[in-house]
């Protein structure tokens, strides 16, 4: 039972960062949208670290690692899949629609 805990408090942080990087993005999008493909660096490097920091400091914890991974993992993940259609539509209406002859 304590383990769910842990990945629980684990899967909430993994949200909040999932939820930053989504703001950073929105963010270059909106004010400076040629520096976008820069984005997902800055980006990865905070998910690795946190995913990092989750597997080394795991063994300081009362929590077991998998169950800290998992839930990590899960909370970076899930909340991108909203994220990242809200970007589409937010890139769609900065952009305008793709032509269809682009493929």
């Amino acid at each position: 039972m304590m383990n769910f805990f842990g990945a629980f408090l684990a899967f909430l942080l993994g949200a909040a960062i999932a939820a930053v990087n989504y703001g950073f993005s929105r963010f270059v999008l909106r004010k400076h949208p040629e520096k976008f493909t820069l984005t997902p660096v800055l980006r990865m490097v905070l998910q690795v670290g946190y995913l990092a920091a989750v597997f080394f400091l795991a063994p300081y914890t009362p929590w077991d690692r998998l169950w800290l991974l998992v839930g990590a993992c899960l909370g970076v993940t899930l909340p991108m899949i909203g994220f990242t259609y809200r970007l589409v539509k937010l890139n769609d209406q900065v952009h305008g629609k793709e032509d269809p002859s682009d493929g």
